[in-house]
């Protein structure tokens, strides 16, 4: 017989208490005073073997009742004989090699290997084994279908062959993704041979388990039951890593000494054992006032945010290097130069840039030059002739003007290339000007009735243009009134998208589709005859938007991370053909004709878009995320509903032995031996009671 809570047994010393009871004399509560006996001395009565347990029986039943309630909390059950051993039937067995980031560190790989290894010289001759390998991505390194093609004896040593030739990039650690692939690797070839009359399914994970690892895939999957996963953790022997990450933004006002002297986070391990460390600029020592060497304290589980050291030559290199760690593999941060593109911004209208009562005085002061942009707005005449480079080199045209056919053929071709156009009617006569660019023939407008002034109403917040203003705090345009504005008909204007209304129902801003670009059309003027909009502190969040919509602003983000996709800048647009990406290791990667965003970021380091007139840098770096390299806790695996099968780890021992207990505690819960032990008690406790009564009944008198 074995126990659930053995602990509870040693309740059995309670059999002292009646024993302790029965043991002990008291005088006689209660006392009956006789006249004749008032004037004799009081004595204490004498007793004769105080020792002596005179209800034996009694005091059996008492001590009984203790211990039984004690066996009765120790859960006590009858153990099953374990049954025995068969011999190990064939197996589906994926072998999953971590090649992320974090397994770049000092000796991890060469354990990775000689795991695996081992791991596929142990392969039976009737498993069945796939062996792949994850980062950011999954990749197979051998399936299913070449392991079984080739044979026994050459299995093993053409999957380690095949693994040699893998080694660890610098993606993120999709460890959640990569679980998933396995798992239904296995049910895929479950499927597609059924032949095989196996039950066992096992992901055998090699990896280092750090902090960092993504989950998110493996919480919205159901994990198979019958799939086991054994983990083969990779201890590091050090346990002191630093990592840098880049605080300020490239695209800020920081001025000079911001793009000089950039803010750096450092942060320190928990786990660490180091806490000085030196940062400085590649290729280039850096002292401080006393002429040390550039130092840094960070305590470990902490981190700080200091400014990188002012170089020397600020042409040259952007690498910043940290020093004084055990694992240099996220100790480099590298930092594009401060860029400020020329934004060309053409009006076409015949207004005085000097006169508040016009639109184009507003324009002009609404983009003021920012640290990221460096706005240009350049007005035209649309009855004149405007030059077809003009239109092409602008990067946002505003028409408020009658536009002539010569220029509305350009400004139609302008925006059949994907660009986007802003016409505001600033009178009915603009319908024309509408129909003429979105190719609509007979497109009439009036002007509207207002009754003093209307508002918008109907905003369409989901639309791209407008979801910064869908917060609550930011969406509320009741306080701007419009004065005028003109009454077009949007159902003559096919395919057109209505993005606000007033309050009478009349469309204020919509969108026509022409070819890849989009025309946005105002039915109402911002210059104060018109309505308020120019005064509100919506409008030049609002003008920046269109100009964002268009792509203007693509490709301004100069920090980026390994595995993102980099949106090019908007003067590829025009070089498409001759446009190519030069990497960190020199290759030469050319773009597409259509190609809009570069996705082989898999290096870290300084990235160039080169084309024959002119070129921009942008920085790409570790993951944050992949730096953080303490041991992630197997049991968060076990939370998601991962099977778990033992291995060599104490956490691991954790979770065997709670198995255990659980398995130990559902044996009991079916046996309920505690019932017939409390049966038991309630049988000693009704014939003590009974046997209690019949000693302390008086005798009668004869």
């Amino acid at each position: 017989m074995s126990f659930l809570y053995p602990l509870f047994l040693a309740g059995i010393a309670a059999i002292a208490i009646p024993i302790v009871l029965h043991m002990a004399r008291r005088k006689t509560r209660k006392q009956v005073t006789f006249s004749s006996l008032m004037f004799l001395p009081a004595a204490a009565p004498r007793f004769k073997n105080r020792s002596r347990i005179e209800n034996v029986l009694l005091l059996v039943l008492r001590c009984a009742v203790f211990c039984l309630l004690a066996f009765a909390f120790s859960r006590p059950f009858f153990p099953k004989p374990a049954a025995e051993e068969v011999a190990e039937p064939a197996r589906r067995i994926v072998v999953l090699v971590d090649t992320s980031a974090s397994m770049r560190r000092t000796g991890l790989w060469a354990q990775a290997l000689s795991e695996a290894q081992s791991l596929l010289d142990g392969a039976g001759r009737a498993d069945r084994v796939c062996v792949m390998s994850f980062d950011q991505n999954v990749r197979t390194v051998m399936g299913f279908e070449q392991w079984a093609a080739l044979e026994p004896d050459r299995r093993a040593a053409a999957a380690a062959e095949q693994i040699s030739k893998v080694s660890p990039g610098w993606a993120l650690t999709n460890l959640g993704g990569g679980l998933v692939a396995a798992a239904e690797a296995i049910e895929d070839d479950e499927v597609s041979d059924a032949q095989l009359p196996v039950r066992i399914h096992q992901v055998v994970l090699i990896s280092d388990l750090q902090q960092g690892s993504n989950l998110e895939t493996l919480r919205a999957y159901e994990w198979p039951k019958e799939t086991e996963l054994i983990v083969k953790p990779i201890q590091c022997a050090g346990t002191t890593n630093a990592a840098l990450q880049l605080v300020t933004q490239r695209d800020d006002a920081a001025g000079a000494d911001g793009a000089d002297s950039p803010a750096i986070r450092i942060t320190n391990s928990s786990d660490a054992t180091a806490e000085q460390f030196g940062l400085n600029w590649a290729d280039e020592i850096t002292a401080d006032e006393s002429g040390q060497a550039a130092s840094v304290y960070v305590a470990p589980g902490h981190s700080v945010v200091v400014r990188a050291p002012r170089r020397a030559d600020p042409s040259s290199t952007r690498k910043l290097v940290l020093t004084g760690d055990e694992h240099d593999f996220d100790n480099t941060l590298y930092v594009a130069p401060h860029l400020q593109q020329q934004v060309d911004i053409m009006y076409i209208g015949g207004d005085d840039p000097n006169d508040p009562r016009d639109m184009l005085y507003y324009v002009q002061r609404a983009f003021g030059a920012t640290g990221a942009i460096k706005p240009r707005v350049i007005s035209r005449s649309g009855a004149d002739v405007i030059a077809h480079t003009e239109i092409e080199a602008a990067h946002l045209i505003i028409a408020a003007d009658a536009i002539s056919e010569e220029n509305s053929v350009a400004l139609r071709r302008y925006l059949e290339s994907g660009r986007t156009l802003l016409l505001v009617m600033k009178s009915p006569d603009a319908a024309g000007a509408v129909g003429a660019l979105a190719g609509i023939d007979n497109l009439e407008a009036q002007e509207a009735d207002v009754d003093r002034y209307a508002m918008l109403d109907q905003i369409e917040f989901e639309h791209p243009l407008l979801v910064p203003f869908s917060e609550p705090r930011f969406g509320d345009f009741t306080q701007i009134h419009f004065w005028k504005h003109r009454r077009i008909n949007i159902a003559d204007c096919p395919g057109a998208r209505l993005l606000a209304s007033f309050d009478s129902g009349d469309p204020a801003w919509f969108e026509l589709s022409v070819g890849k670009g989009a025309l946005l059309v105002f039915t109402c003027g911002w210059h104060p005859s018109d309505s308020q909009l120019a005064l509100s502190s919506k409008f030049v969040t609002l003008l920046y938007l269109i100009l964002e919509y268009g792509g203007t602003l693509r490709g301004q983000q100069l920090q980026y991370f390994t595995g993102d996709a980099v949106p090019m800048p908007h003067w590829t647009m025009s070089e498409r053909a001759n446009v190519q990406i030069r990497k960190p290791d020199d290759s030469v990667i050319s773009l597409d004709a259509e190609q809009r965003t570069f996705a082989q970021t898999d290096l870290p380091g300084i990235y160039t878009v080169e084309s024959p007139t002119q070129k921009q840098l942008f920085a790409v770096n570790l993951p944050v995320k992949e730096c953080r390299t303490a041991p992630m806790p197997v049991e968060d695996l076990e939370k998601l509903g991962v099977s778990l099968k033992p291995f060599a780890g104490v956490a691991v021992e954790r979770i065997e032995q709670a198995r255990h207990h659980r398995n130990l505690a559902e044996m009991e819960y079916k046996q309920k031996v505690w019932r017939w032990v409390l049966l038991a008690v309630l049988a000693v406790l009704l014939i003590e009671i009974w046997l209690a009564g019949r000693l302390t009944r008086p005798a009668a008198v004869s």
